[in-house]
């Protein structure tokens, strides 16, 4: 286990998205998640896909060391405001990762995750979560 851990150097936050469709707010709960690994793949799909915005990246988070209890989303999408943001998930399409501890940035209810993507390098929409409970339990977490 200790060889496991001198990968997990990185430090990103998390923004999960809560929308209301009655009253069309968006909030976003920001978490720090220290000592994760972020694998950046850059270039190969460049050439390959021929687009410019080609950049993908896997999240590996070693579930001992989640700050805030998870939730899968629909059970997290149906807590109170105050209990989301004691939580945390990983939703596909709606939530999203930055490289570093971004918490100092206002939080924008409109627009957050465009407004991050043109001012900050490495964020990511979360694209898929797998999860890995047993031998060195983790989860993987891919984003585009």
């Amino acid at each position: 286990m200790a060889g496991f851990s001198l990968f997990y150097n990185n430090t990103v936050t998390l923004y999960n998205r809560y929308f209301n469709p009655e009253t069309e707010v968006e909030k976003w709960y920001p978490t720090v998640l220290p000592n994760v690994n972020l694998v950046i793949t850059r270039g190969a799909n460049v050439t390959k896909a021929g687009t410019a915005d080609a950049d993908t990246a896997k999240l590996f988070v070693d579930m001992k060391r989640l700050p805030k209890p998870y939730l899968e989303p629909v059970a997290w999408s149906q807590l109170p405001d105050e209990e989301q943001a004691r939580h945390i998930t990983f939703t596909s399409a709606e939530d999203f990762f930055v490289e570093g501890d971004t918490t100092g940035i206002e939080v924008t209810e409109s627009g957050f995750f465009e407004l991050m993507k043109q001012t900050r390098d490495n964020v990511y929409k979360v694209t898929s979560t797998d999860r890995y409970p047993d031998i060195l339990p983790h989860f993987e977490i891919g984003g585009k």
